[in-house]
């Protein structure tokens, strides 16, 4: 395997899939905890969410 070719390329490939991975993760995690303290912070202010509302 370490003898093939193009085990430089295949290393490559899948590093950078990796990073590109874990930066997408990276910032669908802190985007979800920027909602989240936005929501809170309009929740205090006295808004409300429209699925919290009472029906009828």
């Amino acid at each position: 395997m370490l003898t093939d070719p193009h085990f430089g390329f295949i290393f490559a490939a899948y590093f950078i899939a990796a990073l590109i991975f874990l930066g997408v993760s990276l910032w669908i995690w802190v985007d979800h905890r920027h909602v989240t303290r936005a929501l809170d912070e309009l929740e205090q202010t006295g808004l409300r969410r429209r699925s919290e509302r009472e029906k009828g």
